[in-house]
Formats: C-alpha cells, structure tokens, sequence
C-alpha cells in the first residue's frame, strides 16, 4: 500500500473521467517526478524531459521506457510503485507506437508531452501538484534545511579574489556534497550586482560585495534561495536598499495566505516597493510565484490565476537594485512557513501588521 501513489493516480483518473479519456502520458520530468513519489528520471539538466514515461488507465499504471533506460528506472526510479513495465526498443519507434496503441488509441490519452500521437494537454497535469502531499511537505522540508546548510557554508568560506565561475563551483560541490542537484546557480559580484538581476557566473574577480542565488531539486521537489556576502564595512545606501527589499519580502511571504488570489498578493507586495521609497524597481525583475516540482510554476502578475493553496510552495524574490531578498515558503492554513529558513545568519527584524518578520540581512565578513 503507497497512500501517496493511490491519491495521485486518483487525481489522474478524474482527469480521465473528466475528459472522456482511455489514458494518460506522462513524460514531463516535474510531472514525472510528482507520481512517481519523488522518483527522478531526468539525463540532461538543461532538459524538463524525462527519460521514460509513466502511463496511467482506469485499472493499470505502466512504467514505459526503451531498453537502456528501463532497468534503472525499475532499480532506481519507480522501485516498490507497481508501475509494470511496457519496454522498447530505442531504435524501434515503430514498435514503440504499437506498444503504446496496444494499451489506448493515442487519440485517446491526454499526456503532457504530446509525443506518439496523443493529445497534448500540459494545463491540465501540473495543477495536481501545486498543493502537496504530508509526505511531500517532509522531503520539501529536509531539502530545505539541506539547501540553507550548504548555501551558508559557501558564503562563510568565500574569500576576495575568487572568480564568479569558482564561487559558483564551490556553490555546486556543496549541493551535490548534500545529494541536491543545483538546477539554478547565479553569482555576481561587486558592479554586476547592480547591474543584472540574473547574473550568470563570469571569471570577474570578488572585491568587496556577492550575490548568490540557488536553486536546487531533490526527489523532483526545487526550493530556491538568495543570499547576500560583503566584506568591510557595509555602505548606508546599501544598507537601506537592503533593509527595504526585506520589508517589500515580507509584504509578499506574509500575504501568501491560504485563499488569497494570487493576483492579489501580487498587487501587495507591488505596493510594498512604493511604501519603501522604490516605486518603479519592481519593473525591473519579475518578483516570483509558485514552485515546488519546478522553479516556478508561473510568475505571479496583476493578472495571476489562481488562488494560494494549502501547503502549495511559493519562492518570491523583490530585488532593488543592488540587492535582493528570496527564500521558499509553503502556505499552511497558520501563515507562510519559512521552507529555507536562515540558521545563524544575521536578520533584520521588521514588522507587518503587527507582527515581527525576520529576513536574512546581508552577511558582513
């Protein structure tokens, strides 16, 4: 018995009443993932594709690969779902068509990928998993606590002199050291804060100032996180561009409230800029939205869909020039949970509505 997989293959079934469908296909990775409790079946990092599929009818549930990807997928990937096998070979596309046919007409299986035939409908798989599961809040927990940790030890260990490219690297030995895969890393440092709000890592040099911001994925769920390093003395400017991206953050976390139109968080946290004094930066960067099986689900906009969900992540990320603020929340019905809560890092205190909010200041070194 897998609570979790009966619950999620229920979803999909509906799906499939729903639409009058015989299947359905699923070979998105963050789809993927989602059914597969966690399990990843992803090859190249820049892609959301997996490397097999999972197939989903009124009565069986199908695990579909060709023959290089199959026994992994079965050891390693879908192990103790009850996901039968359907194999193929890599080279027989033909044949790989017909296995599929033998099980649904391709017409008749609504997937998220469109491939052999069947009918695309990628709006309708990831919405079932925006709200997790107890299980899920548990594994989007430890990757949490796990993401700080190794974040926090890179900027207590980087010193001036190092290049964008070796801080960067140093951000990626840590993630894999703690078994996450960094699916977003961005370092800039000194002028190149001001400059880009997604830097991607450079061989420049680190003087006095560092930005690094990472995303990393375990068991397909992704937390993202930013954090801020200066050595000296921190500038007064600096300091108050900082001390108001963190209000304008809390603005967003702390109206990411079960229920809440996501448009409606939008427009707060948008105001939360002029309130600050910095009415037009939000302009300048989109400010975040939903996440968990991916990066962003979508960006929260005047015009968002959707409502705020129980225990569905959120990872906004305000920035005002020359700084930013970002951790991942999950919406509960007591508030937003601090997914990637700082741990012995120094904060700023701010209040909202009555209420103390802590944000990571930036690290002085």
């Amino acid at each position: 018995m897998n609570p979790e997989l009966d619950q999620k293959l229920a979803q999909v079934r509906t799906l499939l009443d729903a639409h009058k469908a015989e299947a359905a296909l699923i070979g998105l990775q963050p789809n993927f993932s989602w059914l597969a409790c966690g399990g990843e079946a992803h090859i190249p990092l820049n892609s959301d594709r997996s490397f097999g599929q999972l197939l989903v009818t009124h009565t069986r549930f199908y695990v579909f690969a060709n023959r290089i990807e199959m026994r992994r997928l079965q050891d390693e990937v879908v192990a103790g779902l009850g996901a039968e096998p359907l194999l193929c070979d890599w080279h027989d596309s033909t044949g790989a068509q017909a296995m599929l046919t033998r099980i649904a007409e391709p017409a008749k299986i609504l997937s998220d990928c469109g491939d052999w035939g069947t009918v695309a409908r990628p709006d309708l798989f990831a919405p079932l998993h925006y709200s997790l599961q107890a299980n899920e809040v548990k594994r989007y927990r430890a990757l949490g606590r796990a993401t700080e940790k190794a974040l926090n030890e890179v900027c207590r260990s980087i010193k001036p002199g190092q290049t964008e490219f070796g801080i960067a690297g140093q951000a990626a030995d840590a993630c894999w050291q703690a078994n996450l895969t960094p699916v977003v890393l961005l370092v800039a440092v000194d002028e190149r804060i001001h400059r880009y709000r997604h830097p991607l890592p450079t061989k420049k040099k680190l003087k006095r100032y560092a930005m690094i911001v990472v995303c990393a994925r375990q068991n397909g769920l992704i937390v993202a996180l930013t954090r801020m390093v200066h050595f000296g003395k921190l500038p007064a400017s600096l300091r108050k561009r900082h001390r108001a991206v963190c209000a304008v953050d809390a603005a967003f976390c702390m109206n990411t409230r079960v229920g809440t139109p996501v448009r409606q968080v939008f427009r707060r946290g948008v105001a939360a800029y002029a309130v600050q004094g910095f009415t037009d930066e939000w302009q300048l960067h989109h400010q975040g939205g939903p996440c968990g099986y991916q990066g962003r689900d979508y960006l929260g906009t005047f015009n968002a869909p959707g409502v705020v969900l129980e225990n569905q992540p959120y990872a906004w990320n305000p920035s005002i020039t020359g700084t930013k603020s970002e951790d991942t929340i999950l919406a509960t019905t007591e508030g937003p949970e601090f997914i990637t809560a700082a741990k012995n890092w120094p904060m700023i205190s701010l209040d909202w509505e009555g209420v103390t909010v802590e944000r990571p200041d930036i690290l002085v070194r």
